[in-house]
């Protein structure tokens, strides 16, 4: 890399069309370009920053050292509960601290707090900056180098770009374009190397995500050529393009958006169910949410929601009671040990009868002893009038 690549200046030092830079910075530009082209006023728009959103957020997470599960921040953002893994206290408390991390991650991205936001726009200014002289490209780059350099943690900076992109109209969708993987383990951080790294991370993303959307729209374009619609006045295609337009969607919402019943629609819903184009993610028989195929994981993380037993009164049920699990029972008695019989104690008490009756002989014999005069054998009475 020679040292004009390090301090690029256009007027001054041109990027000869060998250099590693150009290469990385035209591939980024057309990757972007192309992108932006293909999502502007895509019907499938919300679903897919929903998407990318989570990916990125467990993609910035990762490289920051923490691994998380977006299905569960999914959870957690729609509402849901999701499940507890790990068996003891430390596996859980890691969980909730992942959790914790994932959700700060998002924020930074999607919906930054006040807190956030004030350093969002400091990042921002530098962004601007840099922008100014070589473009929007490679002046996010330097400025993210700088801004590292200085002293400063990677979050802003990442949530910065969301709207520089935009500001910039380099993207007109607010996508998630952070470049994170140029930060990943054995990077060089040189500025003159680093560049066409963080370039080429930027290239990666967006080619990552054009592929998904791909898969996104064949699942649409599938349930859409099976949904069954067979008259002019069906809205089982509708259905399916507001399905698959929204993350998750609720009977009650779909109705509404199509003008008919709850009811009418719980039957759409129900029948693209069994012929599966879409998923249920909830596990309940009421306020039900759906999405299409693809948001399984989602379903597997959700924790079901707790269902009384049939026939089962209010209480703690009874041992015998039909109601009442057997194998919990079997369980518990297996975890027990089985009680010895000890039968009756043989206690031998002949020798504390012959105790008992050498003091009754004892107190005898003084009782006889206190009512005789012992010289004249008189019997002396506590009633007999004494006269002196």
């Amino acid at each position: 890399m020679t040292p004009h690549a390090l301090n690029f200046d256009p007027q001054h030092h041109p990027i000869s069309s060998g250099n590693t830079l150009y290469g990385a910075l035209t591939r980024a530009a057309v990757s972007i370009g192309r992108l932006d082209q293909r999502l502007h006023n895509h019907p499938l728009l919300p679903a897919i920053l929903f998407r990318e959103r989570l990916e990125a957020a467990r993609v910035c997470a990762g490289v920051d050292g923490y691994v998380i599960d977006p299905w569960h921040l999914a959870a957690e953002l729609e509402g849901l509960r999701p499940t507890m893994p790990g068996e003891d206290a430390i596996d859980r408390g890691a969980f909730v601290d992942n959790a914790k991390i994932a959700f700060e991650q998002y924020q930074w991205l999607a919906r930054p707090t006040s807190t956030q936001s004030a350093h969002i726009q400091q990042a921002a200014e530098l962004l601007h900056s840099e922008a100014a002289a070589v473009g929007p490209l490679l002046g996010a780059a330097r400025a993210f180098h700088h801004w590292i350099d200085a002293g400063n943690s990677r979050p802003p900076m990442r949530g910065a770009l969301v709207a520089f992109w935009q500001e910039t109209q380099l993207l007109r969708v607010g996508l998630p374009l952070t470049g994170a993987k140029a930060f990943a383990s054995g990077t060089v951080w040189e500025q003159a190397v680093w560049l066409p790294c963080f370039m080429n991370a930027l290239a990666d993303e967006a080619e990552g995500i054009h592929a998904r959307v791909t898969g996104i729209e064949r699942q649409w374009h599938h349930a859409r050529a099976h949904s069954g619609a067979r008259r002019c006045n069906s809205r089982a295609r509708t259905a399916i393009d507001l399905i698959a337009a929204f993350p998750l969607l609720s009977a009650t919402r779909l109705a509404g958006l199509l003008g008919i019943s709850v009811k009418s629609a719980y039957l759409l819903l129900e029948r693209f169910l069994a012929e599966g184009f879409i998923t249920e993610v909830t596990h309940r028989t009421a306020r039900r949410l759906f999405a299409l195929k693809g948001f399984e994981p989602l379903r597997d993380v959700v924790r079901p929601p707790k269902r009384p037993i049939a026939d089962r009164k209010r209480g703690r049920p009874r041992r015998d009671d039909g109601g009442f699990s057997t194998d919990l029972v079997k369980g518990k008695e297996s975890a027990q040990s089985t009680p010895v019989s000890l039968g009756p104690l043989a206690i031998d008490y002949s020798a504390l009868e012959e105790a008992i009756a050498l003091a009754d002989a004892a107190i005898g014999r003084m009782q006889r002893f206190g009512t005789k005069e012992p010289d004249t054998g008189i019997i002396a009475s506590d009633e007999q009038d004494i006269t002196y």
